[in-house]
């Protein structure tokens, strides 16, 4: 599932080129998956920002809330990123993501 940030770009929002480009450990990357990874990287921060409100941890709370943001301006960014800056994003949240599901055992705990 994924919220209204990380769903998938309409027909007119795609990146105008399907073709891959290749990622930083020689792995192609399309738009499309870019897109989805920053996408998953946004849905993490919704469920924690979900947790935070409950436990009214306001820090907390306001550092998610920036976090979040920066990564919806990320995936708004790829619409018109080149070949490389796609990899670079693509590669950065994926580290993200794996760091994030890692350092903690998840915002549904």
């Amino acid at each position: 599932m994924h919220d209204a940030a990380s769903s998938s770009p309409s027909s007119s929002d795609r990146h105008p080129s399907p073709e891959l480009t290749q990622g930083p450990g020689g792995d192609a990357v399309s738009y499309e998956e870019a897109f989805e990874t920053v996408g998953a990287v946004i849905a993490w921060y919704g469920r924690a920002l979900l947790l935070a409100r409950r436990s009214g941890n306001q820090q907390r709370l306001e550092e998610l809330k920036t976090q979040r943001q920066k990564c919806v301006e990320d995936q708004q960014r790829l619409k018109d990123a080149g070949p490389k800056e796609i990899a670079r994003i693509a590669a950065e949240y994926a580290t993200r993501l794996k760091e994030l599901k890692a350092a903690e055992p998840g915002p549904e705990s």
